[in-house]
């Protein structure tokens, strides 16, 4: 995976203000000043942005795939919070121009995910190994994919097995593309 290390794009990081504080984040982006196709937002625990880095290099240098992904304040384990909604809006309103997007979340902010399907123009949601006890996401047109991890190693795993990285970029792709249709995969579809 030799030219995956060595991406053609380089980050754009970014910053906006929220409350008191400021969020983080960057953009990596066609170049063309349009905004990100992709919100990454990465799962809980210890993971942060960087999580997502290598999907989303797969993403742009593969199949020219541009994406958005930034750190949440006040990390929490708790399966959805109000606040990271609010996180995500604010970021939404900062990098999107109203654009229609799509949305790649790992694991606990699928919750995330799905209530910002209700308030923005997104195209598509792909979920990573969302938790089971996440009922909307059963409800609600979607790409799903379950891993044999729990939930807050949910990118860990994914970026220490390339095929399953290369197998989950092309589906993204593919549903980015109206390719993929809105099933239930699980591990086995994808290990």
């Amino acid at each position: 995976m030799r030219g995956l290390t060595e991406p053609r794009s380089r980050l754009e990081p970014f910053f906006i203000e929220y409350n008191s504080t400021y969020l983080h984040g960057d953009l990596l982006p066609k170049g063309n000043q349009e905004p990100p196709e992709v919100l990454c937002l990465y799962g809980g625990g210890k993971e942060r942005r960087s999580s997502f880095l290598l999907l989303r290099h797969v993403l742009f240098e593969k199949h020219s795939i541009s994406s958005c992904a930034f750190d949440f304040y006040e990390e929490s384990l708790d399966p959805y919070r109000q606040e990271y909604l609010n996180q995500a809006t604010d970021i939404i309103d900062a990098c999107f121009d109203s654009q229609p997007f799509s949305v790649v979340a790992a694991d606990l902010n699928a919750e995330v995910a799905l209530q910002l399907a209700k308030l923005f123009p997104v195209r598509q949601l792909i979920l990573l190994n969302p938790p089971a006890g996440c009922h909307e996401a059963r409800e609600t047109p979607c790409q799903a994919v379950a891993m044999p991890v729990e939930s807050t190693q949910t990118l860990a795993y994914l970026n220490t097995n390339p095929t399953l990285l290369l197998k989950v970029a092309q589906m993204v792709k593919n549903t980015l593309q109206g390719d993929g249709s809105h099933v239930r995969c699980n591990y086995k579809e994808y290990g």
